[in-house]
């Protein structure tokens, strides 16, 4: 009877949790497709529209680009590039943008980035995935360490 009583408990404490994530997180991809490089970003929904960041229920190109130039700057060899939104795709909690960012790049010496992007979620990190120069590289940002500059020798 113990065990069935445990058991029990068990499942209504899993089926309170409304978190599936341990770690609160978004993923910024910057990969060479073919010609260009795309910066694809995964993240939550809610968190994005609890900050009052979009004027709609939803994620919108406008109120995401906006929201994004905003927390985010990207350098490569000392050139600005905007990521320019092309695709928002969300489904159930997970929002998955596509940006374009520049034609591609051979040799790319230095990225300088820096990403505030959901820094006001409490616990929140960006992963940033480089994934150029035939080389990939990964990072985490967060409130302490928001700018980060990449060198390929």
């Amino acid at each position: 009877m113990r065990i069935l009583i445990i058991t029990f408990l068990s499942f209504l404490n899993f089926g309170n949790t409304n978190d599936f994530h341990e770690a609160v997180s978004a993923t910024f991809n910057v990969v060479e497709r073919g010609h260009v490089l795309m910066l694809e970003i995964d993240f939550d929904t809610f968190n994005f529209l609890k900050l009052d960041a979009s004027k709609s229920i939803k994620v919108t190109k406008d109120d995401f680009s906006t929201y994004l130039n905003k927390t985010s700057s990207w350098k490569f060899d000392g050139e600005k590039i905007t990521p320019q939104v092309l695709t928002i795709k969300s489904e159930n909690h997970h929002t998955k943008v596509i940006c374009f960012l520049a034609k591609s790049r051979k040799n790319i010496k230095k990225v300088e980035i820096k990403n505030e992007f959901l820094l006001n979620v409490e616990t929140h990190s960006n992963i940033v995935e480089l994934d150029i120069n035939e080389t990939f590289k990964d990072f985490r940002m967060y409130k302490d360490r928001k700018e980060i500059v990449v060198n390929y020798n």
